[in-house]
């Protein structure tokens, strides 16, 4: 068996651009995840280095999303609160001349108010524990450090319901372009809470909770 095709295959490879790599890698992803896959087409690539830190790894990333979860939890108890807390004042506090039915709604108002409240803190009291830890962890990583790949990509693809839209994501690839290592979706609702939620620990925003 001859080794020309082979040998030909691995200098083709070899020959190939930062972008011809790039392009190549994240068009076999979105062959897998496009519901469309037929209607893609390309319409901007850039790539730069990628370097540790929150948003480029993984690990940070995953905590991210927990972070945003948590966050969204915590605010959810904190409307709550806010609506028992507005029922409580519509119904009392108590006097000599209120009714023992508007007594009784007001304390259960107050009671869920307070426990919506309790639970908002208690939330939020790890998450600033959380958010400790991540910017623990990042003081101890080798932020110049190169891992790879940030590649920005923006497409057209039909949608389920047939309209065209554009996709706009951002890849951190491996310094060969052969594995996709972190996918973020410019667009996507739990991308940017994540993202938003990671920034939060690169400031002073939870020193501000007790």
């Amino acid at each position: 068996m001859t080794m020309l095709p082979i040998v030909a295959a691995l200098l083709l490879a070899g020959c190939q651009s930062k972008e011809e790599k790039a392009d190549e890698l994240i068009r076999k992803e979105l062959f897998k995840t496009l519901y469309d896959f037929e209607s893609y087409q390309p319409i901007e690539t850039t790539i730069r280095e990628a370097k540790l830190n929150l948003y480029n790894d993984t690990a940070f990333w995953r905590l991210g999303a927990v972070l945003a979860y948590s966050m969204d939890q915590s605010m959810e108890h904190i409307e709550k609160s806010k609506e028992a807390e507005n029922h409580m004042n519509i119904w009392g506090p108590p006097t000599a001349y209120s009714s023992s039915y508007s007594d009784r709604r007001y304390y259960e108002y107050r009671n869920e108010y307070m426990e919506h409240l309790e639970k908002a803190l208690e939330i939020g009291r790890t998450c600033k524990s959380l958010a400790g830890t991540m910017r623990d962890s990042l003081l101890q990583c080798d932020t110049t450090q190169v891992i790879g790949w940030e590649v920005s990509h923006r497409f057209r693809c039909k949608t389920r319901g047939g309209n065209l839209a554009i996709g706009d994501y951002r890849y951190i690839v491996d310094k060969d372009f052969e594995n996709i290592i972190l996918r973020e979706d410019k667009d996507d609702d739990d991308d940017k809470k994540i993202r938003a939620a990671l920034g939060t620990v690169l400031t002073d925003y939870w020193d501000q909770i007790n």
